[in-house]
């Protein structure tokens, strides 16, 4: 059994540092609160959490390109941004009718087809590791039972990212003027509500195990510049929706509250 000396490896603190996983964290959190209580500034919010994940993805990108990465460190990209998917919690699929919105689905069209290619031939292809590459709880490895489940989800993901995106087209295209005619108490879909809290903490947990487990060094730096500047935008974005949450009554704000499509109030 290898010991632990001979498995820490050094991170790479540019994908997932401790201030980029803080500020994805706090952008994760924020979406969820925005889509809930502050829904006028769901427009700058997708813009500014859509610029992080790009940048993150466009990184693995280049180092999938160049092999210069592991494949856990792909999954911890993929943890990463899985919390930042966990925005269907408000009224609505929150601005899939906006360019922005529709850039949103795109990049998770992208992201998804990625996975695809990762998880059926890329991950065979990338760097070895001196032990086991974990990627779940329980000590779970990228060769295991977590690949399989690994396709299946991507296989969905892409569906689904892809017909949205078909969908949303052709209303947008449609229907344009008819987006946002309506005005009415914002309703808001329990199920939904519990479905991005979990997937929140799932990616927190799951992130910060996956590091932990693989022995990885220099990625808890928070002072280094890069670190600095992704978690002040996330920490930015959350002070700015707490704000009138706490201090403008929004956290009472009347809605409808649905449960699997029907009215409960």
């Amino acid at each position: 059994m290898e010991s632990l000396d001979s498995c820490e490896m050094d991170g790479n603190a540019d994908f997932y540092g401790v201030g980029i996983r803080l500020g994805l964290y706090a952008q994760s959190l924020t979406t969820l609160l925005v889509t809930l209580f502050v829904q006028e500034e769901e427009g700058l919010n997708r813009v500014l959490s859509l610029l992080l994940q790009l940048a993150i993805f466009a990184g693995t990108l280049l180092l999938t390109n160049t092999g210069e990465i592991h494949a856990f460190e792909v999954v911890i990209v993929f943890w990463l941004l899985v919390g930042a998917l966990s925005s269907l919690a408000g009224d609505q699929l929150s601005g899939v009718g906006s360019f922005s919105g529709t850039c949103r689905l795109i990049f998770y069209v992208a992201l998804s087809a990625y996975s695809c290619w990762f998880w059926f031939a890329g991950l065979d292809t990338m760097q070895e590791t001196p032990c086991a590459q974990v990627v779940f709880f329980g000590g779970s490895t990228i060769d295991g039972w977590f690949r399989t489940f690994g396709k299946a989800a991507a296989i969905v993901s892409l569906a689904i990212a892809s017909g949205m995106l078909v969908w949303t087209t052709a209303v947008y295209s449609g229907e344009r003027g008819n987006l946002k005619s309506r005005s009415r108490r914002p309703q808001t879909e329990i199920t939904l509500v519990v479905l991005s809290i979990a997937m929140v903490i799932l990616s927190i947990v799951s992130t910060e195990y996956v590091i932990r487990a693989n022995h990885l060094t220099d990625v808890d730096d928070i002072f280094a510049v890069g670190q600095v500047l992704a978690f002040l935008v996330g920490l930015f974005q959350l002070v700015n929706t707490l704000v009138p949450i706490f201090f403008e009554g929004r956290f009472w704000m009347p809605r409808c509250w649905l449960l699997f499509g029907y009215h409960l109030t």
